[in-house]
């Protein structure tokens, strides 16, 4: 009988061990682990090994590079390795059969630095050209892409700004498209009312936050700029809290404008201009959310990639901003977090620790009964 409660006893304190060692439900992973585990399961391959899927995710691609950008800024541990090979490979082949990565589009080479800064390479030399020569995605992308980083539209300017800002490179002297130049090309195609968009006349949410987010280190140098874009913003928010873009209320231009300010070091949830009746943008944006832990482009519709690394992006400038963490297009003080964990969840690993506590315990309560027995048969002896 003492035997007996022995043992439960020690089974009772293996359940409280697994108990607190598996913390795993969803609302214990981050946003950015949840999106992780989600793809991974979309494309049948455990969570941590999701960017190694070059065939679901092949590296170049704008929706994969600000995939495994948003993942790895998130610190939710992949195979950052894999995929930068993969988008060296593509650059190097690019530059092999094209001379560049695009002779139109500056923000082609933009996205490509931000995400090998994120995963831990050197944008400066990165790939091959045709000569054999590193690439300089830093040079290639501002004063030595030849149409010029204004040609595509404002947001060759904007993304300029925001590479060149990501680890404080620096232009040559005399280069006709340095910081002052992108910062007075902004400030001239500011709209009256104070937003931003690809072409004048055509302002739109989401240009006008990520022209704020290029503008956020200049805010004391532009107050003026800013304070009006930001205005810009707020008038452009409906009665529900919401935005609307291409006449449909979606979850990119909510996200967005959370980077935005999270970048100027506005938290959206507590400033009353980006609150309606009580909603917050965060509040909106958790509209969007699925149960998968992914976030759909409009409410109502199934997940959409770019909207779900949106949202993930969101959520960790927000989540920076209230921790004192660097904005996060700062690379300043950068570190990736490395490792896969053998490609399991934090919550898989937690769980099958804690099955080992419990197998450990039995064990250990039937050796010590088997001795208890083994002793009181001595003494019957």
């Amino acid at each position: 009988m003492k035997a007996g409660k022995r043992i439960f006893a020690l089974l009772l304190t293996a359940v409280i061990a697994l108990s607190a060692a598996c913390p795993a439900s969803a609302k214990t992973l981050s946003a950015a682990e949840q999106m992780d585990i989600s793809f991974a399961k979309q494309v049948s391959c455990r969570p941590g090994e999701f960017l190694a899927q070059s065939d679901w995710i092949p590296a170049g691609i704008s929706v994969s590079d600000w995939l495994a950008f948003t993942l790895a800024v998130s610190g939710v541990k992949e195979a950052y390795d894999v995929y930068l090979k993969e988008l060296e490979r593509y650059v190097t082949e690019k530059y092999a059969a094209e001379g560049s990565l695009s002779s139109v589009m500056a923000t082609e080479y933009h996205r490509i630095a931000l995400t090998v800064l994120a995963l831990g390479g050197d944008p400066r030399s990165f790939g091959r050209d045709a000569d054999g020569h590193p690439v300089d995605l830093i040079a290639d992308s501002t004063w030595g892409f030849a149409p010029g980083v204004d040609k595509q539209g404002i947001n060759g300017v904007i993304y300029a700004l925001i590479a060149l800002d990501a680890r404080g490179y620096a232009t040559p002297e005399g280069s006709g498209f340095d910081r002052e130049f992108l910062l007075e090309t902004l400030a001239e195609r500011q709209a009256e009312n104070g937003g931003f968009g690809l072409i004048p006349g055509s302002e739109d949410v989401d240009i006008t936050a990520m022209a704020l987010t290029a503008l956020a280190p200049y805010r004391d140098r532009h107050p003026e700029t800013v304070e009006r874009a930001i205005g810009f913003l707020a008038s452009q928010l409906s009665d529900n809290g919401t935005y609307v873009s291409f006449r449909a209320e979606n979850a990119e231009s909510v996200s967005q404008v959370i980077i935005a300010l999270c970048t100027l070091g506005i938290d959206p949830a507590e400033d009353g201009r980006f609150i309606r009746n009580g909603r917050t943008l965060l509040d909106t944006l958790d509209g969007f959310r699925l149960e998968s832990g992914t976030y759909s482009h409009v409410l109502g519709d199934t997940c959409d990639p770019m909207a779900t690394e949106q949202a993930v992006l969101a959520l960790t400038a927000l989540d920076r901003l209230r921790t004192g963490g660097d904005p996060i297009y700062d690379f300043t003080n950068y570190t990736l977090a490395t490792g896969n964990s053998g490609g399991m969840s934090s919550g898989r690993i937690a769980l099958i620790a804690g099955a080992a506590v419990v197998a450990a315990a039995v064990v250990i309560a039937f050796i010590i009964v088997g001795k208890r027995r083994k002793a009181d048969a001595d003494t019957d002896k």
